[in-house]
């Protein structure tokens, strides 16, 4: 089980001698002493000697000018401060947090084959334990008809309707009906979907390519914040059977359902999103077409799956969405302002400080991404509680 962790992040930037002179678009607060100067490049005064140049070069971090300082900034332990204290400033470094929608298969034969209640149940745990790191939201198809009496009584409920042919013609509309997002995306959104699932009774065809189709524009290509980084996005389809609408009225197969359906896959991957394709009961003996098809699924779905995750119970489908999950949980952090130059930042995971173009450490992607890598990102992904703290020094980091 993977428990939230600890994500409040600050961002020391430390440099020492300042004065009021000092441009907070250059440099952080300066206290103390003289910056020699103002601004990047600094001119005269205090100890950051005259004409210096600040140079983010970390191959070069002396660079020429100012006697007792890095370019125009003080050196640590100014004459003006001799403490050598960094000032501190806070600021926020949050995870990017993935979107991953729920695109779960509620026709009749997820009842009919006793899959349902272990699929509620499984949803239900991976959703309560990764609500905090990942963004979850809810597709159901078919769509759930507004009467859920239509779907207990089916077709022996119209015997006693008022109109009985009209009550059979909704309850095959309802029956194809395209699938759609029911709970929208959001963190913390186990309670929400939770109180969807348990409300929710399976009936119906299934209508794979329309629903997904529909999901290219209520989930794909959904509105975002032009100011904020776009959040990657996920489905994770979980299904027992091959398409059966429109074409199939419900009930058959087609070439042109199937077809549509791997049509609709390919749109969502050329928007961006990423599919997992889960199959139940795909190892049955007489099952072959349908594991082929959800294949082809996973093939288009562009994780880099070739082939569907099969399932049998609540125990295996819960091992895999939780394998699918624990993947998708955020290794990658986002400064609220950009450091200085990279190799003055320091990264800690779990008290313990990682090292900066380390495969199992953290690099700096863009010019305020920190990435965390290889068995690092993998400790953060691990049962428990973490924690990530990054600082900007005074000087350069050294390696541990």
């Amino acid at each position: 089980m993977i428990t939230s962790r600890s994500l409040g992040l600050c961002l020391t930037l430390g440099l020492v001698a300042g004065v009021s002179a000092c441009s907070a678009e250059d440099t952080p607060t300066c206290r103390g002493g003289a910056c020699g100067g103002s601004g990047a490049s600094a001119g005269s005064g205090g100890s950051g000697g005259s004409g210096g140049n600040f140079n983010p070069d970390p191959n070069n971090p002396m660079p020429n000018g100012g006697a007792s300082g890095v370019g125009g900034f003080a050196a640590v332990g100014g004459a003006s401060d001799p403490s050598g204290v960094c000032e501190i400033i806070r600021a926020d470094a949050d995870p990017q947090v993935p979107d991953m929608m729920i695109v779960l298969d509620r026709s009749g034969s997820m009842t009919e084959g006793g899959r349902w209640t272990p699929s509620v149940s499984a949803l239900k745990r991976v959703t309560m334990e990764l609500q905090s790191q990942i963004a979850f939201g809810l597709a159901m198809f078919p769509a759930p008809p507004p009467d859920p009496s239509m779907v207990i009584g089916g077709a022996f409920a119209c015997l006693t309707a008022p109109d009985p042919q009209m009550c059979l013609d909704m309850i095959e509309l309802q029956s194809c009906a395209p699938g759609g997002v029911i709970t929208p995306i959001a963190i913390d959104n186990a309670a929400a979907i939770g109180m969807v699932l348990d409300q929710t009774i399976p009936g119906g065809g299934t209508p794979t390519p329309e629903t997904l189709q529909t999901l290219v524009a209520e989930f794909a290509n959904q509105s975002v914040d032009p100011d904020s980084i776009p959040p990657v996005k996920y489905i994770l389809l979980v299904t027992d059977g091959q398409p059966t609408c429109p074409v199939g009225m419900g009930s058959d197969v087609t070439p042109a359902d199937v077809d549509a359906s791997n049509a609709a896959m390919d749109a969502l991957t050329a928007a961006g999103v990423k599919t997992y394709v889960i199959g139940y009961d795909t190892n049955t003996p007489g099952n072959e077409a349908l594991a082929q098809v959800l294949d082809g699924f996973a093939q288009r779905g562009g994780t880099g799956d070739t082939m569907h995750r099969p399932v049998e119970d609540e125990e295996s489908l819960l091992m895999v969405l939780q394998s699918i999950a624990s993947e998708l949980v955020s290794c990658t952090y986002v400064l609220d302002n950009p450091p200085s130059r990279a190799d003055f930042v320091l990264v800690k995971l779990d008290g313990m400080q990682i090292n900066l173009n380390d495969p199992n450490g953290w690099m700096l992607v863009g010019d305020r991404t920190v990435e965390v890598q290889g068995a690092a990102c993998e400790q953060l992904r691990s049962t428990g509680s973490h924690s990530i703290e990054v600082s900007v020094q005074c000087s350069v980091v050294s390696p541990m």
